[in-house]
């Protein structure tokens, strides 16, 4: 067979085949006469998991390592692990993303010719991590990933071994699993954790903060019902002893401590209130008070005889008196436009300048009029996530109510919109950005799903990455003149847009600006542009900025960069000749 002809396809193929059939000198031998193999992560998981150490040399030293891209043309995950085919093989490692249950290398047994192979021993595979570890820069093995799995997968041994060897958590993985209850790392965490058993998740999350370098985890619901199965069934929370070790674990900032101690009142567990309590749960005389009047309320008789001991054996009635009494005050004496009663409506702070920044929307009107000044400052800036339903420590109610917001009215004095200012108003039809609006976030308007239309300031110089990405019924936009940079995604899966006018002006446009706009027909693009980003991918084609719309016709300006670039991508395109 002439190898110098065949595709990196067959290649591979007959490299994985001899990984299970041949001998590591028959494959040494192979390697040689295949050249470079790209790909070639499956090969070496393959003999990690079932074929030995000398299996592993022999393709290392021809070449191969675990860097993985999905091939052009197949179907299927983007990027697989191989390299975790030394771990123990569970239900729980399933749950992580980047593994193809159908793939014999996260499987116990590969069948060859009809007979089966079962996976190495433990102590071969140990051998094989050591040797990996020594030479994890060649194949391209990301130690602290696989300290990581292999601490969620219970392979405590490699657990062993791996920390004798000094290895610790990435940064990256530390960051999303202290700080980020919306990355794809977390979603993977809280689905593994649901497939644990009490004993396992302790010691497998106790593992995991060992590793965090003093921080706590951050917390999400779906720390204990991963699975959509068990959505919102939080039983095993309260055993008291997994409740203690929960609050000791995770980021209690990020709790609803209301909804989990009205859990502990509902199976009246005296226990759990008495952890609570003990992390200061129950300080607040409102809050306790707020406990007591829910459990009465429900019957719940041990639990409400319990937080009344709580409160004649805690409470200082003196100084809760005169508190009540204070606030009532203040409530008689208070007008509507008062900063006492704005800070019920508004989170607010202020800039360097004195100015206002609008931090958080705390009102329950779904029409809303953004006011101009809190006491005698100007509001000058919406800051990020303000009314999005993506905002941090917001209780579902909160979530619902921002997702029915229909009309906000801005004051002409807002000159900043910041990061994801709106995202998720999914009911949103009514808002005009004021002109001395100079900044607009990333993601400002993201997932707005029935704004039809907006008018953009000409103060902005740009259009900043995904500001109006996924606005399902936005359907045309004017992008003034004094905009030089369209950032990329910014209308990516507008679905009902159908006509862009850029100004003259604009010099850059990002990636993917337009993709997934089925239904687009006509943008002007004007003369002054001089770059249009694509999406490149190592083993796929280039993506244009209209990509998946073949219906688009661009109207360019005669020999202009513009032109140049829709021959380049195939897009559809005529002249306007009073363009030049």
């Amino acid at each position: 067979m002439n190898y110098n002809i065949i595709s990196q396809k067959h290649k591979r193929a007959l490299l994985e085949k001899a990984v299970l059939t041949s001998s590591p000198e028959e494959i040494s031998a192979l390697y040689k006469q295949l050249g470079q193999v790209e790909n070639s992560a499956r090969a070496l998981g393959l003999a990690s998991r079932f074929c030995g150490l000398e299996y592993v040399k022999a393709l290392v030293e021809g070449g191969a390592n675990f860097t993985y891209i999905r091939p052009e043309g197949e179907g299927g995950y983007y990027t697989l692990y191989y390299w975790l085919s030394p771990l123990e093989m569970n239900k729980i490692l399933h749950r992580a993303f980047f593994i193809d249950t159908r793939d014999a290398c996260f499987t116990n047994v590969v069948t060859v010719n009809g007979n089966a192979i079962n996976v190495l021993p433990l102590e071969q595979r140990i051998e094989i991590i050591k040797y990996l570890y020594q030479y994890r820069e060649k194949v391209c093995l990301d130690v602290g990933e696989l300290l990581y799995y292999a601490i969620m997968s219970g392979s405590r041994r490699i657990v062993k071994i791996l920390k004798e060897y000094g290895v610790k958590l990435s940064e990256q993985r530390i960051t999303m699993i202290t700080e980020n209850g919306r990355s794809f790392e977390w979603q993977e965490f809280a689905l593994m954790l649901d497939y644990l058993g009490n004993k396992e998740y302790v010691e497998a999350v106790g593992d995991i903060v060992r590793e965090l370098n003093g921080k706590t985890l951050h917390y999400t619901d779906s720390i204990y019902w991963g699975n959509y199965n068990t959505y919102r069934k939080q039983f095993r929370l309260y055993n008291p002893e997994f409740f203690r070790f929960i609050l000791v674990s995770f980021n209690q900032k990020k709790m609803n401590k209301t909804k989990i101690m009205r859990g502990a009142i509902d199976q009246n567990n005296v226990d759990c209130l008495e952890i609570c309590a003990e992390n200061g749960w129950l300080n607040m005389p409102r809050k306790r008070d707020e406990m007591i009047k829910y459990a009465s309320e429900n019957n719940k008789t041990e639990a409400s005889a319990w937080l009344l001991d709580f409160k004649n054996r805690t409470a200082n009635f003196a100084v809760e008196r005169e508190k009540a009494e204070k606030k009532m005050m203040r409530a008689l004496n208070a007008n509507p436009n008062s900063i006492t009663e704005l800070k019920k409506v508004w989170g607010f702070e202020k800039r360097e300048d004195n100015k206002i920044i609008i931090t958080r929307y705390k009102g329950k009107n779904t029409e809303i009029d953004v006011p101009e000044k809190i006491g005698n400052s100007l509001v000058a800036e919406i800051g990020a996530c303000a009314f999005s339903t993506m905002a941090s420590r917001l209780r579902e109610e909160q979530i619902a109510l921002r997702r029915s917001i229909t009309r906000i009215s801005l004051p002409e004095t807002i000159e900043v919109i910041g990061e994801r200012a709106f995202c998720g108003c999914q009911a949103l039809t009514e808002l005009n950005i004021p002109d001395k609006v100079t900044v607009i976030g990333e993601n400002a308007f993201t997932r707005c799903n029935n704004l039809k239309s907006v008018q953009l300031p000409k103060g902005i110089s740009e259009i900043r990455p995904y500001t109006f990405s996924n606005c399902y019924s936005l359907q045309s936009i004017t992008i003034p003149k004094n905009v030089t940079v369209i950032g990329k995604s910014v209308f990516s899966s507008c679905f009902a847009l159908e006509t862009v006018e850029i100004a003259e002006g604009v010099l850059e446009i990002g990636r993917l600006a337009f993709f997934n706009c089925t239904y687009l027909k006509s943008v002007i693009l004007p003369k002054s542009i001089q770059k249009i980003k694509n999406y490149t991918r190592k083993g796929q084609h280039p993506q244009n900025i209209f990509h998946d719309n073949t219906n688009v016709i661009v109207t360019v300006t005669p020999k202009s960069y513009a032109e140049k670039y829709c021959k380049r991508n195939n897009v559809n395109y005529q002249y306007n000749k009073t363009m030049e």
